[in-house]
């Protein structure tokens, strides 16, 4: 059953999680940081090796890298709270890692996916994929290369294929620091990918490594004012439901370009 009064949210809360990160990689400000990638509690995130690259369920092993989750034994579970304290003004996105791949860096011919398919994680609880988004993430150094796409070829939440991306955050000539997040822009009118077909490099990195990642964004929480916590619960974060599997991770949006220190806690509500 699903939770449908402030009551039932109060009756089903879990005990909290603990989260602690420092990006000591300098961010750009208003470009994502992944701190997935990034050592800290939890500790640091493991990638899937191969292009084609695999999806992330927290249902029978909790992997690397994500806030804790355990699924309810019956019932639906739900964002319960997320408290911030950020020495630094910024955004935290909470997000589930749906899935990712490792590109071929170096390399400016076509990449092709067999993609695996998403988890049914999406805005419905379904694969199709409403609302769920792509990004290039770093997990270790890049080149000093502004590399550019020619092409991005994906399938929309509808099913339509062959619909093209670009870059939203463009890499610029400097390194690409570990959890550096460059997001694809989709074509107008969509609002998913539900599969990644491929894409090409004009200009590529030379070095480093670099994964493709498939994800959804939960809520996010505004970081007002440094060392000033802040917080989103039940009612102000929109009570995300936390489909079986979840595997939760942040991104932070920085107002300025130094070290990020961030720590708070995460509440999940079940029943």
């Amino acid at each position: 059953m699903a939770i449908t009064t402030i009551d039932g949210a109060l009756a089903g809360m879990q005990p909290l999680r603990t989260f602690a990160k420092v990006a000591t990689p300098t961010p750009v400000a208003g470009r994502p940081q992944s701190l997935y990638p990034l050592a800290g509690v939890p500790g640091a995130g493991s990638y899937n090796g191969t292009l084609n690259g695999a999806a992330y369920s927290s249902s029978v092993t909790i992997p690397n890298g994500i806030i804790p989750h355990v699924d309810p034994g019956a019932g639906n579970a739900y964002l319960g709270r997320l408290m911030v304290l950020s020495n630094q003004i910024g955004e935290l996105l909470l997000c589930d890692r749906l899935w990712d791949g490792q590109i071929a860096i170096n390399n400016t011919s076509l990449q092709s996916i067999t993609f695996p398919g998403l988890p049914s994680r999406d805005n419905a609880g379904t694969a199709n994929g409403d609302g769920v988004m792509v990004a290039f993430e770093v997990s270790a150094v890049t080149s000093a290369t502004a590399a550019a796409l020619s092409t991005f070829t994906y399938t929309n939440q509808a099913g339509t294929g062959s619909r093209t991306g670009t870059f939203l955050d463009a890499p610029s000539g400097a390194a690409g620091q570990a959890g550096m997040f460059y997001r694809i822009a989709l074509q107008a009118g969509d609002t998913g990918v539900r599969s990644i077909q491929s894409f090409t490099f004009s200009t590529a990195w030379t070095t480093g490594t670099v994964s493709l990642v498939a994800y959804r964004v939960l809520t996010s929480v505004p970081i007002v004012g440094a060392l000033i916590p802040n917080f989103v619960d039940a009612i102000t974060g929109g009570f995300p439901r936390l489909y079986n599997g979840v595997c939760p991770f942040l991104i932070f949006i920085a107002n300025t370009a130094s070290a990020i220190t961030i720590s708070g806690d995460y509440t999940e509500t079940q029943g």
